[in-house]
């Protein structure tokens, strides 16, 4: 007779409530710090090449971009079944 742990059974990919509570609690932060990380370091590039606002804007962007991507694969992620 062999006996199964409960534990091995779960599916690595799924998530449970409170980890999906740590994953979508996140996201504001993402959303937050993304622009600004690009933008300090489009600044610091801009100073640096003397291109004006040009890389900051772009890097600003990205930063938004880079932070809804990050978001939206966060909710998905949190989305599957327990």
């Amino acid at each position: 007779m062999t006996t199964e742990d409960p534990k091995n059974d779960r599916d690595p990919k799924k998530v449970s409530g409170l980890r999906q509570l740590g994953l979508l609690s996140s996201i504001p932060f993402i959303l937050a710090l993304a622009p600004i990380v690009g933008y300090v370091i489009g600044h610091a590039l801009d100073r640096h090449f003397r291109t004006g606002p040009w890389l900051s804007i772009i890097l600003l962007l990205l930063g938004f971009v880079a932070g809804v991507r990050e978001s939206i694969k966060i909710v998905k992620l949190s989305q599957q079944e327990d």
